[in-house]
């Protein structure tokens, strides 16, 4: 498992930073000459939120970059042996790879309203087409899975923390953005929360 690890790991982040982050932002730049990094310093619920979804990924890639460097360095980690299962390891492969799908067909789908945290200052479309038809958050449902698949396949401290803190602060999230909606479109948003779920 660990030499096809050491294999999927980078391939993997280099996929998701380059295509989740660096491709889509720079495509929605391209279409709309606004830059979706809208993530704001609005005192409260907000800041802290925005803060994480800063951090995580330098957290993310402490845990790839210890574990590549080998034994002794992932151990700094405090991994959880009990559950390095040959099985937990593989359904946490799939559910990464499913994630990404799942969080790039979400991104492409909303097209010149994606944005990374609210944009306050330029209204968007409000999507309701594709996987938006059976989940009001498919990419926050894709990240969910997506540091869930990353503790199942490393379970250590740092898994842990990064998977409690997305559980907790994405739902912070979402309770702003719908905030947000709800005020943007009234009626349109209130008939979509009630015909479509939150998560799935």
């Amino acid at each position: 498992m660990r030499d096809f690890l050491l294999l999927f790991l980078p391939t993997y982040f280099l996929l998701f930073f380059g295509f989740a982050f660096l491709w889509r932002s720079w495509r929605t730049y391209k279409l709309t000459g606004i830059n979706p990094y809208a993530l704001s310093n609005n005192p409260g619920a907000e800041q802290v939120t925005n803060r994480y979804f800063r951090l995580l990924p330098l957290l993310s890639l402490t845990v790839m970059v210890l574990y590549l460097l080998g034994d002794g360095y992932y151990a700094l980690l405090a991994p959880i042996p009990w559950l390095e299962w040959p099985l937990l390891q593989w359904s946490g492969l799939v559910l990464m790879s499913v994630a990404l799908v799942v969080i790039l067909v979400s991104q492409g789908q909303m097209g010149k309203s994606w944005r990374i945290g609210v944009d306050y200052e330029n209204p968007t479309e409000f999507v309701q087409a594709g996987l938006f038809r059976y989940s009001r958050n498919p990419i926050f449902l894709g990240l969910v899975l997506s540091v869930a698949g990353f503790f199942l396949l490393l379970p250590n401290a740092l898994t842990l923390l990064i998977m409690m803190l997305d559980l907790a602060l994405i739902q912070v999230q979402i309770r702003i953005e719908e905030q947000y909606l709800a005020a943007a479109h009234g009626k349109v948003y209130e008939d979509y929360c009630k015909a479509v779920r939150r998560w799935i």
